[in-house]
Order: C-alpha cells, then sequence, then structure tokens
C-alpha cells in the first residue's frame, strides 16, 4: 500500500525529476486531462483524496511537505483545465503555475495548514482563481 501512495503522491514518479518537480507533476496532470476529460465530481473525489496521498507522502518520504510530492498539482492543474476548450489549455498551464509558484496573499496562508490539508489547499486555490481567469477569458473571447 505505502508503494501504491507514495506513486501517487509523486505523480507517477514526476515528483523525483529536477528541475522543478512541480512543474512536471502540472505537466503529468495535464497529459491525464488530455487523455481523460473528468468530470468536477471527479476531481472533488481525487481533491478529497488527495489530502490523505498528501498526508502519506509526507510520511512515506519523511520530510514536510517534499517538492516530491506532486499529487496537489495534479488536482490544481484538473480543476484549472476542467471544462475548457483544448486551445487554452497551454494558456491555463502557465497561469496555473504562476498561481502556485508565486502563492499571492491568502494562497502562501492555506500552504502554512500543516499535512495533506495545506498541502492540497494552496493548489486547489490556485487551480479555483486559474479557473477563475479563465472563465472570464471565454465569456469575453467566446
Amino acid at each position: 500500500m505505502n508503494q501504491l501512495l507514495k506513486i501517487l503522491a509523486t505523480g507517477f514518479g514526476t515528483g523525483f525529476l529536477k528541475p522543478a518537480p512541480g512543474t512536471w507533476g502540472t505537466l503529468i496532470g495535464l497529459i491525464i486531462y488530455l487523455f481523460w476529460q473528468m468530470p468536477l465530481v471527479i476531481i472533488v473525489f481525487f481533491s478529497f483524496l488527495g489530502v490523505y496521498i498528501c498526508q502519506s507522502g509526507e510520511k512515506i518520504l519523511n520530510e514536510h511537505d517534499s517538492p516530491q510530492i506532486v499529487f496537489d498539482e495534479m488536482v490544481g492543474i484538473w480543476i484549472s483545465l476542467w471544462n475548457i476548450p483544448i486551445i487554452l489549455y497551454p494558456f491555463a498551464f502557465l497561469l496555473f503555475r504562476v498561481f502556485d509558484i508565486k502563492k499571492f496573499y491568502f494562497i502562501d496562508k492555506l500552504q502554512k495548514i500543516p499535512g495533506g490539508l495545506g498541502i492540497m489547499l494552496d493548489d486547489i486555490a490556485a487551480g479555483i482563481i486559474t479557473r477563475i481567469i479563465l472563465a472570464i477569458v471565454i465569456f469575453i473571447v467566446y
């Protein structure tokens, strides 16, 4: 079971890639979404499951908020990509990475919540903000 949790927490091993494991985790999340445009209910399910996966990843890797844990980036990009035209995927990727890396205002506060919840919440927030911006772009352009 620990091996499966480690595989999931590290984004199928992309969390071990250097440099920028979070970017690699986001990329694998985007690739997964290309093949399975999951409904919102599934993304919400993975958001809750991610708390357990990321908490377990911390214990397995023996490191608080280890950079190798990228399941949170995968969920964050799925939120960003949900129900948008494929032409906007690169923009969603870049925008999500900016919000995830810069951790503007309250996103940084969310990351400081201990355990798997804190690991997940900052990326969920970055994904939601990205998706709201994309909704505005879609409304204006389409």
